[in-house]
């Protein structure tokens, strides 16, 4: 195969993030252009679309970041944060680690659950304090896939942060690596999110097996929840 066609395709950072993602480093593994462009279908446009949204958005409410200035936040900001924070710690102990994999991986899961279920359950909130965390999460995921994304991170970091803070460094290759805030991770909020996630897709899949409409309304629904490995469907 070879790279030139799959960057032209591609790009050079889809190319990059599935050779981190797709195997531990040393073993062999599968390469085609149909695999990376899966990485651009799935991970890269997944976030380019939560920033575009976050930017559209925040340039029609006018909105800048204030540092310092005290928020409320939400339950569902509150687990973002803490779901951040973690994802940063447990990123930093990856690299440190020469653990590619799961310095690349979990960052994909985060943007997952950032745009399908952070972003869709914040619509009608949003603005303010879902600006804020928003912001907060972008400019994070942004200096953490930049080792293995050079270009996509740059992109949204400069526009994101070099816009607005006339002295911020030039670069996300030159802005300090994100710190963890030990005091904003929940592990139990955490873990009761997960469980609503699991709760929601076991229902999205129940409806499907029933040929029910995601908007049709349910005269009931019911779950049995012995713990979050065990999960079973009722009704």
């Amino acid at each position: 195969v070879s790279p030139w066609d799959v960057i032209a395709d591609n790009g050079v950072d889809d190319m990059r993030w599935y050779l981190f993602t797709s195997s531990p480093a040393g073993q062999e593994r599968r390469f085609s252009s149909n695999l990376v462009n899966e990485v651009l279908r799935t991970f890269t446009l997944q976030l380019w679309n939560t920033y575009s949204f976050f930017v559209l958005y925040s340039n029609l409410d006018a909105w800048k970041p204030e540092p310092g200035q005290a928020m409320e936040f939400s339950d569902l900001d509150k687990w973002l944060l803490s779901a951040l924070n973690a994802l940063v710690r447990d990123v930093t102990s990856a690299y440190e680690n020469y653990d590619v994999n799961n310095a690349t991986r979990p960052i994909q899961a985060f943007v997952d659950q950032l745009s399908n279920w952070y972003l869709r359950r914040s619509r009608r909130r949003f603005w303010r304090s879902g600006e804020d965390t928003l912001y907060t999460a972008l400019v994070t995921v942004a200096k953490l896939i930049a080792p293995a994304m050079p270009f996509v991170s740059d992109e949204i970091y400069r526009n994101l942060v070099c816009s607005i803070n006339p002295d911020a460094v030039e670069s996300v290759h030159m802005a300090d690596w994100p710190a963890v805030d030990e005091s904003l991770i929940d592990e139990q909020l955490n873990r009761e999110m997960d469980l609503v996630a699991t709760l929601a897709s076991l229902g999205h899949s129940a409806r499907n097996k029933a040929n029910l409409k995601v908007r049709q309304p349910l005269a009931e629904c019911a779950f049995s929840v012995g713990s979050a490995e065990n999960l079973a469907i009722i009704d």
